[in-house]
This record gives C-alpha cells, sequence and structure tokens, in this order.
C-alpha cells in the first residue's frame, strides 16, 4: 500500500471539510430560526399549493415530501416546515372542517392560523397553549 502524498492528503481534508464540516456548520451559514407569526402564515399560503400536491390539504407526510427536496423551496419555507412539523396537530385542528379527526392542514386551517399570527399577535406557541387549554 502506497502512502498519499502529504500535500495530496491535506487537500483531500481541506475539501472534505469545507464540504461536509465547517462549510455547513459554521456561525454565518446557519439560517436565522426566528420567524414572526405574520411571516409564517404568508409562507404557508405561498407555499400551500407546491405543498398539497393531490388537492385535499396539507398532511404530515407532504410537509416531510417538500423538506426532502430542499432545492425547491426557500431557506425560509424549509424553516416554516420544521415549524408545521412541530405544531402540525395545533395547525390542523383550528378549524372543525373535516368529519373525525383532522388530518390534513385545510385552507381553512391556513385562513384560521393566520387571522390567530397576523391580527390576534400570538406566537404559535400562545396558540398551542391555548389549543391545550380548550381540549381540557
Amino acid at each position: 500500500m502506497t502512502d498519499i502524498p502529504e500535500k495530496r492528503r491535506r487537500m483531500g481534508a481541506a475539501a472534505y471539510k469545507d464540504l461536509f464540516g465547517d462549510f455547513r456548520n459554521s456561525e454565518e451559514n446557519h439560517p436565522s430560526t426566528v420567524m414572526s407569526g405574520a411571516r409564517l402564515a404568508d409562507l404557508l399560503k405561498e407555499n400551500f399549493d407546491k405543498i398539497d400536491k393531490n388537492g385535499d390539504g396539507v398532511s404530515l407526510s407532504e410537509i416531510k415530501r417538500a423538506e426532502a427536496m430542499p432545492f425547491n423551496f426557500s431557506e425560509e419555507a424549509i424553516l416554516m416546515f420544521k415549524v408545521l412539523e412541530k405544531y402540525f396537530e395545533t395547525i390542523c385542528n383550528l378549524a372543525d372542517d373535516e368529519p373525525g379527526p383532522d388530518t390534513v392542514i385545510s385552507a381553512i386551517d391556513v385562513d384560521a392560523l393566520a387571522q390567530f399570527l397576523k391580527y390576534s399577535h400570538l406566537t404559535i406557541e400562545q396558540l398551542q397553549e391555548w389549543r391545550k387549554l380548550s381540549d381540557s
């Protein structure tokens, strides 16, 4: 087995580090994790039809599929998907527009979400707590 020349080894290590290490994990490359409620609602409205491929509302699997294709969405939209995943139960239950348990985020849920976040000045966290209280 032959040894790799030192210069070539260093170049390979630097390329690997750039592609998979410091480049991806450096502070300046991290997108902001803060998003206003109004922006969340706007992004969901803008991307709703793009996420809801079958026209029956946005399911959790459709959100995960959209997350798996980040090249189709902005960084801000990818962050929105993470918020949607985290608060999926709260959002899909904002409006009683489906018979039985709610399993998708409908257009009516999106409108209700926008009303709460934009005009009631609630955060998504406050909305979740309010919903938990109302379920008790």
